[in-house]
């Protein structure tokens, strides 16, 4: 892993490739297995297969309804949590047990990960509060738009 200076208050997400739409930003996250006993059990679990993070202090952020549930194959009306934590580490790429490719992994505001992932007015409202708990939370400082940047392969070392 190289060292390197993260810019503060970012969020971390990831392309996955789909198969002919392209690339699809998303967050890591997922269902609750058996094996999870709470959803920050499942955000610790989601983190550490879909892009080789170390997770502290979650925090939940509030719930995004789905009237469909497409996003997880049609499975009907739906509420999803969302949730903020402290990125304590990036390991090296990893496949995805789930799907059997590796994820592009990005640096990018809370502000630019809403924008990037499409949710409208409620996700920027959630990233905000993402943004802010950070601040006051953590003692990050906010972060100023700067150009969305890859995690390298071999992982970051957060400073």
């Amino acid at each position: 892993m190289r060292n390197h200076s993260t810019r503060p208050n970012t969020a971390l997400h990831q392309l996955a490739d789909p198969g002919p739409r392209g690339a699809l930003p998303m967050l890591p996250g997922g269902a609750v297995e058996s094996t999870d006993a709470t959803p920050e059990d499942t955000l610790h679990r989601e983190a550490a297969e879909e892009a080789q993070l170390t997770l502290a202090d979650p925090v939940r952020l509030g719930w995004v309804p789905d009237e469909t549930g497409e996003v997880h194959g049609g499975v009907g009306s739906n509420a999803r949590l969302r949730l903020a934590a402290r990125v304590t580490a990036i390991g090296p790429a990893a496949v995805d047990p789930a799907t059997g490719h590796p994820f592009a992994r990005l640096l990018a505001t809370p502000a630019q990960a809403a924008a990037l992932l499409g949710w409208g007015p409620p996700g920027a409202r959630q990233a905000q509060l993402a943004a802010d708990t950070a601040r006051e939370r953590w003692g990050l400082p906010t972060a100023r738009s700067a150009a969305i940047e890859e995690v390298p392969a071999e992982g970051m070392r957060l400073t």
